[in-house]
């Protein structure tokens, strides 16, 4: 009778506990630490706006879902019933990926796993699927489609290790010191993007953001207004709007 029960109640549990969705149907390993609510929740949960370091003007576009923009319904339906599952995220100007509806954004609640961020950023591209617009850039996975605002660039250059600058989670291309191209409007400092990647946008196609900690610790020394200092050689800085 106790083994019955027990039994019973064991059903009971694998019934009635939650299933987890699992992104991009990779192992568990892999997938944990970027598990996301059903689409269908993406644009019915609601959250108290909080106020964070992405709402001022300098640190880049504010995400859509802090300044109360959110996925049209009938188009997430439309998505839905293509067999595709669609997501929404948000790059910072410091490259953390979040997504859209998370609060607070911070370095506690960004996407951290290296394959993740590997698998996400090496599959960035324009936005053509004629879908949600507004959001420039996507990154496909099979049944999905990953819709991305980058407060900036896509890509951010977060390392510089060997002569290579560092970016998504493990990926690096080799420092170019004679293309280093400042902004005239915002002072950000800017890098070709890594050799043979598909330019992700479209106002900015051929360059990425280098993360401003990066410039800082790496570059702060030999950077003039109009130059940069690089293993005993000067070379002229670029200008962007």
């Amino acid at each position: 009778m106790l083994l019955a029960l027990s039994r019973q109640g064991l059903a009971s549990l694998r019934t009635t506990r939650p299933r987890l969705h699992l992104p991009f149907r990779q192992p568990a390993s892999l997938c944990l630490p970027s598990l996301r609510p059903p689409p269908s929740l993406l644009f019915t949960r609601a959250y108290p706006y909080t106020r964070t370091h992405h709402d001022s003007g300098e640190n880049g576009e504010r995400c859509f879902h802090e300044q109360g923009i959110h996925p049209d319904e009938n188009i997430v339906r439309q998505i839905l019933d293509k067999n595709i599952r669609p997501y929404f995220y948000y790059i910072d100007i410091h490259g953390q990926i979040f997504l859209q509806d998370t609060t607070p954004k911070n370095l506690t609640s960004c996407y951290k796993n290296t394959k993740f961020l590997d698998f996400f950023m090496t599959r960035i591209k324009p936005n053509t699927t004629g879908w949600f617009d507004e959001y420039r850039h996507v990154s496909p996975c099979g049944r999905e489609m990953n819709f991305v605002q980058a407060a900036d660039t896509p890509i951010v250059y977060h390392g510089l290790q060997d002569g290579q600058l560092l970016w998504a989670g493990t990926k690096k291309t080799p420092f170019l010191p004679h293309m280093v191209t400042v902004s005239a409007s915002t002072g950000r400092i800017y890098h070709p993007l890594p050799h043979n990647f598909e330019a992700p946008g479209t106002d900015k196609p051929e360059y990425a953001l280098i993360k401003s900690a990066l410039v800082q610790t790496e570059f702060a020394d030999s950077l003039e207004s109009d130059s940069l200092e690089w293993q005993g050689q000067r070379f002229p800085l670029r200008t962007k709007e």
